[in-house]
C-alpha cells in the first residue's frame, strides 16, 4: 500500500487537539496551547477536551469521534494530543480507517499514544510523528534539540538527520522504516486485532516507571509473541525512572536478551519519557548503524 505524507504546516494554519486517552490537566492545557499560538498557529480544541471519567478523557466514543472529525475537516491542519495516559487503544473499534486514509495530515503524540500512532502507520499508511504533547513538553516550553526537531520537522524545514545514540549492543547497518514507542501499552496490543507489525521494521521502545523486571517480563512477551523475529534493528529511547534497585539493570537485560540478535541493537536515543524526546517520524527510511552507534533520517516524512 502507497505510503501517504502529510503537507508540512504554515505559520498561521489550525491545528486541533485531542484527548485521545487520559484526562487533561486544563491549566496545563492552556499553557500549551499558549505556546503553539505563540509559534504562530490557529487553535481548536476538541469537543468535550477537559471531559473526565476518572482517568479518561471522557467517553471512548467521544474521545474517537473528535479525533476522527478532525481528520475529515480541511480546516485543520494538523492534529497534536493534549498527553498521554490511557485510553488510546478503546478508540480503534470506533475509527474509519479507510476514511482517515483519504485524509491524511499530520498526527504527533507518544505514550499511550503510541497506540494510535502504530495503527495509523499500518491500517492508513500514513506516516505519524511520535513526539512532545500540548500539555506535557509543549506546556514546560520547548527547548534545544526538542524544539528544533519538533517545530524543524513539522514546518518541512529537517529533512534529514543523524543522531548519535549510546550503548551499542549489536553491531550491524540497517535501512528501514520505523515504528514502536511506549514498551508497555505496544505489549497490550498482543493477539487483539490491533497487534504491532514488526517485520522489516527499526523497531523503537521506550517506558517509565518501570522496575527492570517488569521490562524483562515484556522485552520476553514480545520475543515469546515473534516480534523480534525479522525486525531490521532494534532502538532502546528513554527508560525514566526504570531502574530501581533490582540486582539487574536494563543494560544488562538487553544484553542477555539480544547479545545473539542477527541485527543491530543499540540503545541510549533521546527520545520517550525522558528530559529530551526529539521528534521521530514513524513510516519513512531510516538508518541504523550499530557499528558507529547512529541513526539517520534518510527522507522527508512530510509530502
Amino acid at each position: 500500500m502507497k505510503l501517504f505524507k502529510p503537507a508540512p504546516l504554515r505559520k498561521g494554519e489550525k491545528i486541533g487537539i485531542v484527548a485521545p486517552a487520559g484526562s487533561v490537566d486544563e491549566g496545563q492545557l492552556n499553557t500549551g496551547v499558549n505556546a503553539v499560538l505563540e509559534a504562530g498557529f490557529q487553535v481548536e480544541l476538541a469537543p468535550g477536551i477537559l471531559g473526565r471519567i476518572g482517568y479518561l478523557a471522557g467517553e471512548k466514543e467521544q474521545r474517537a469521534k473528535a479525533l476522527e472529525d478532525f481528520f475529515h475537516r480541511p480546516d485543520i491542519r494538523a492534529i497534536f494530543c493534549a498527553r498521554g495516559g490511557f485510553g488510546s487503544v478503546q478508540l480503534l473499534p470506533f475509527l474509519d480507517a479507510e476514511a482517515i486514509r483519504r485524509r491524511p495530515k499530520i498526527f504527533v503524540g507518544y505514550s499511550d499514544v503510541s497506540i494510535l500512532l502504530n495503527w495509523l502507520l499500518q491500517q492508513c499508511s500514513m506516516v505519524t510523528f511520535h513526539s512532545p504533547m500540548v500539555a506535557n513538553e509543549l506546556a514546560q516550553g520547548l527547548e534545544g534539540r526538542n524544539k528544533d526537531f519538533f517545530w524543524g520537522t513539522l514546518l518541512g524545514e529537517k529533512r534529514q538527520w543523524q543522531i548519535q545514540l549510546g550503548a551499542i549492543i549489536r553491531p550491524g547497518v540497517v535501512q528501514a522504516p520505523m515504528i514502536g514507542g511506549c514498551l508497555s501499552t505496544i505489549v497490550t496490543t498482543l493477539a487483539t486485532p490491533f497487534e504491532i507489525e514488526t517485520a522489516d521494521k527499526i523497531l523503537f521502545l521506550e517506558d517509565i516507571g518501570e522496575k527492570p523486571y517488569r521490562i524483562e517480563r515484556m522485552l520476553t512477551h514480545l520475543q515469546m509473541a515473534g516480534k523480534f523475529k525479522g525486525i531490521a534493528g532494534l532502538v532502546f529511547g528513554s527508560f525514566t525512572d526504570c531502574e530501581g534497585q533490582e540486582e539487574r539493570g536494563l543494560v544488562e537485560i538487553i544484553r542477555e536478551l539480544f547479545r545473539d540478535a542477527p541485527y543491530p541493537v543499540v540503545e541510549g536515543l533521546a527520545a520517550g519519557h525522558g528530559k529530551e524526546n526529539i521528534l521521530l517520524p514513524f513510516g519513512v527510511q531510516m538508518a541504523l548503524d550499530g557499528t558507529a552507534g547512529v541513526l539517520s533520517l534518510l527522507e522527508s516524512p512530510l509530502a
